[in-house]
């Protein structure tokens, strides 16, 4: 993502994916790395004010490890790669068959309370 366009084009998807139907539960902001040129659109005011503004939750993984733009700062949460942003919006398996289990001993202790 750069160009002329970019910031713009940047803000109506962010725009967008507020409006859309059904509503996404994680938006995730990326681009692999470059130079500070080509990542300069994610320190653009309406950028940072739409990633602001943004009612859902918006990981931010522009660049590589070392690469911090401002988004990153603006967002709810920052990844250092594509990759860890992926698997923050998505947790493992065995985290939500843990959680199910939990659920499922609540459910067993609460109706053997109310027999």
């Amino acid at each position: 993502m750069q160009g002329r366009a970019a910031a713009s084009d940047l803000v109506q998807a962010l725009d967008a994916a507020g409006m859309a139907d059904p509503r996404p539960d994680v938006l995730i902001l990326t681009r692999g790395g470059g130079s500070e040129e080509d990542l300069a659109v994610f320190n653009d005011p309406a950028v940072l004010q739409a990633v602001h503004d943004a009612e859902i939750p918006l990981i931010s993984a522009v660049g590589h490890e070392r690469d911090v733009t401002l988004t990153d700062l603006a967002a709810d949460r920052r990844a250092a790669t594509p990759t860890q942003a992926a698997e923050m919006a998505v947790p493992e398996l065995a985290v939500w068959k843990k959680r199910i289990d939990s659920c499922e001993e609540q459910i067993g202790r609460a109706a053997e309370t109310a027999l």
